[in-house]
């Protein structure tokens, strides 16, 4: 944890367990459709090796499987601090900044990654309303795709949240000792 833990941190604590094991389901989930990605990439190619018919869903499928485990990965990989962080201008400011400025990315990432999860329930909740459907290679009803908007930026929110009441830092740990050398 960082330095002490705000008592807002303490409070929110049971929302952060939540959210991490949300995040930990999820990632799961995704690990699952990637298998099935290759699985299923597997499969294509066998049967146009073997001059048959290839299922028309595979590209299709692919596609939404890569909005999937963008979408509701996104929390696991903010909890884990697996994203892209670049530390470079933490850096070359003094240290008397490293605090606020930290304080600032946190706040902008909680903000943005809140706006875009009630933009996507927006969307969601239209989605079902109107019935919109998806046509490609296979229908199904828009709001399948949608629902990944308002969980993945929702979860993300209360993992930068996290950050952001101090309950954890991002700027910690140097990349050497996140990479193993």
């Amino acid at each position: 944890m960082a330095g002490g833990e705000s008592a807002i941190g303490r409070a929110l604590a049971p929302l952060f367990a939540l959210s991490l094991r949300a995040s930990q389901a999820l990632a799961a989930l995704c690990c699952a459709l990637l298998a099935l990605v290759a699985a299923a990439i597997v499969y294509d190619v066998t049967v146009r090796t073997l001059k048959l018919q290839p299922p028309n869903f595979t590209v299709s499928f692919t596609e939404y499987v890569l909005l999937y485990t963008t979408m509701l990965g996104a929390p696991y990989m903010v909890r884990r601090k697996g994203h892209i962080l670049v530390e470079a201008l933490i850096e070359s400011v003094p240290p008397s900044l490293h605090r606020a400025m930290a304080w600032m990315v946190y706040l902008v990432c909680t903000l943005l990654s809140a706006a875009l999860a009630y933009y996507g329930a927006k969307l969601l909740a239209q989605g079902i309303a109107t019935g919109d459907m998806e046509y490609r290679s296979f229908d199904m009803p828009r709001w399948i795709l949608d629902v990944t908007l308002p969980l993945g930026f929702g979860f993300s929110a209360i993992e930068f949240l996290r950050y952001l009441v101090g309950v954890d830092t991002l700027y910690k740990v140097k990349a050497q000792e996140k990479d193993g050398f």
